[in-house]
């Protein structure tokens, strides 16, 4: 009798245990992997902890996809996720970290106990032009990582490694929070800062201090082009990482491009957008959709919104009770569509 895995990868079109995911891109490989322990890690924050398969291997940074196992729940979201590395290679464990929003796929694996399983998947090797520290393996090529909230996750596995494995070269990490109660593993960045002083430079930047329970001492505000050059000497020497939503993103790219960067020395990932790293497993996200679902409705409200002001104007001046009628009918239709548009786009932002 085919195991749980097994029947599971059937279902998706796939043949055995290390059979391809449908859509999935050749050669991917899966695991069952079984769940040891959770913690919150920061407000609204959860690391998960999981078993660690003998035969996985990964670089630091990288991202899979995990799959819940007949989940007694579901959403419009889907029970999969693409999610990176918390743990640095060398570890006996995997760890990832997640934002807890409302979502059946987090709250299935939030109520999650030990013991229970996910299915892992990877691609085979790391796609050229990977999300890795291998640009900066020399002291002339420094790394400085502008990161904001749960972005820090492969960030955090890229630095314990690269420590852990005795990395010459300067690492900054400029990171970004509201409250140091919002920001994942800063005190575990703190000791390491502590521990590896010579190589490794921490500047935790809080946006809105003044509503933690806690005293800052530390930088303020967003992360400015003046905060880069405080701790940057060189501007053009480093290799530059991103990681966070595609706000932050474009936002740290745009500020790395006017302070001169090239853009040849900026990595960036963006979470919300994770894909294998192969083309053709690309499709239109449903971001995109919701985007012309809204512009789209947008014209409608303004062309019934000029067709509604002419009839009721009309109206008035005829005081013709049946063009009335029709007014109303219009005026009623377009309060619906701002009702809709307002639901879409709030839905939309919770998917952040």
């Amino acid at each position: 009798m085919p195991s749980l895995h097994e029947r599971m990868m059937q279902s998706h079109g796939a043949d055995g245990v290390n059979g391809n995911h449908k859509g999935m891109p050749k050669g991917i490989r899966s695991w069952e992997i079984r769940l040891k322990s959770k913690k919150q890690i920061a407000e609204g924050t959860y690391e998960f902890t999981f078993e660690k398969p003998a035969d996985l291997t990964y670089p630091a940074g990288k991202h899979g996809r995990m799959t819940l196992i007949n989940p007694p729940e579901t959403d419009d979201e889907g029970n999969t996720r693409f999610l990176s590395f918390a743990s640095a290679p060398s570890e006996r464990d995997l760890k990832f970290a997640l934002r807890m929003r409302d979502t059946a796929f987090k709250r299935v694996l939030g109520r999650m106990q030990p013991g229970e399983k996910v299915l892992w998947q990877m691609p085979p090797a790391t796609p050229r032009g990977a999300f890795t520290l291998k640009d900066a393996t020399d002291a002339s090529k420094p790394a400085v990582f502008l990161i904001g909230g749960i972005g820090i996750v492969p960030i955090f596995s890229m630095i314990k490694d690269a420590l852990e494995s005795g990395a010459q070269h300067k690492l900054t990490l400029i990171y970004s929070n509201r409250r140091p109660e919002d920001a994942p593993y800063l005190a575990d960045l703190q000791q390491l800062t502590q521990q590896y002083s010579e190589v490794f430079q921490l500047v935790p930047t809080m946006s809105e201090p003044e509503k933690s329970s806690r005293q800052w001492k530390g930088e303020t505000g967003r992360i400015s082009q003046e905060l880069v050059r405080k701790y940057v000497p060189d501007l053009q020497a480093p290799i530059y990482y991103i990681a966070g939503l595609t706000e932050m993103v474009s936002a740290m790219q745009t500020l790395l491009a006017d302070l001169g960067v090239n853009k040849d020395s900026v990595r960036a990932e963006e979470f919300g957008a994770f894909t294998m790293a192969h083309a053709g497993e690309r499709r239109p996200s449903k971001s995109k959709w919701m985007i012309a679902l809204i512009a789209a409705l947008a014209v409608i409200m303004v062309v019934g919104h000029v067709v509604g002001a002419s009839s009721l104007a009309r109206a008035v001046h005829s005081k013709n009770h049946v063009e009335l009628q029709i007014a109303a009918v219009l005026a009623v239709v377009m309060a619906a569509i701002v009702y809709v548009k307002v639901k879409l786009i709030r839905r939309h932002l919770r998917r952040v």
